[in-house]
């Protein structure tokens, strides 16, 4: 199979999303319990069209997010091989699950429910605290990065993050991300450093045997 080592980043179409949200799930695998609980069966075909739907929603209601694919050539044909999402965030986001999706029909059962609930209330906490701080001027937020695991190294998740870190700069706004350990040598390469090395996520004792998301939270500040 050949392979170019050119990586391209652009936009993202409609019909790019089933492709793209296949590599989310295939770059998490079951690795990342965020992304195991928002974006649950994600590696059914059930869950993937369902995961899909919502991103195709978000990406249709949302002026402030920017919907990205890295491409390379395998064997003479163009393939997306990453995507990344970005949001120009000026507002705090919602504080509540319920605020952003809806959530009976996305998690039937109340307690995968109430559990990714709470993942989201703690979740939310460090970017609203960076919002506030920006005093109006707004953050720039890596919302997802995925690089499909058979084309990694080739540079797409460098080239998805520094589209942002681009963006931010030209605003003069602090770009942020929760990164989970496998994405933050990347991140740190782009600049970011952990404000907090590990984020706090407490769902209760009733969940207490269920896995807590390992995510840092990472700050770059804006180059002149």
């Amino acid at each position: 199979m050949s392979i170019s080592k050119q990586v391209n980043v652009t936009l993202l179409s409609d019909e790019d999303v089933p492709r793209c949200f296949k590599i989310l799930s295939q770059s998490f695998g079951h690795d990342a319990p965020f992304i195991d609980a928002y974006f649950p069966n994600h590696d059914t075909l059930s869950g993937q069209v369902q995961g899909s739907n919502r991103l195709l929603t978000w990406k249709h209601t949302s002026d402030e997010s920017v919907f990205l694919k890295a491409v390379t050539s395998i064997n003479g044909s163009e393939c997306i091989i990453g995507l990344a999402i970005w949001t120009y965030m000026k507002d705090i986001p919602p504080q509540k699950l319920e605020d952003v999706e809806v959530v009976e029909e996305i998690w039937p059962d109340m307690n995968d429910r109430k559990f990714v609930s709470s993942l989201w209330e703690d979740y939310v906490k460090p970017r609203t605290r960076a919002v506030k701080e920006s005093n109006g001027s707004g953050v720039y937020v890596l919302e997802l990065l995925a690089i499909h695991p058979s084309y990694q190294k080739l540079g797409a998740g460098t080239g998805l993050v520094t589209w942002g870190t681009q963006a931010s700069d030209k605003l003069q706004v602090k770009a942020i991300v929760e990164g989970t350990p496998a994405g933050r040598s990347v991140y740190e390469k782009c600049g970011f450093v952990a404000e907090i090395d590990e984020m706090m996520f407490d769902p209760g004792e009733e969940f207490s045997e269920k896995p807590k998301p390992k995510l840092a939270f990472m700050v770059r500040e804006p180059v002149s």
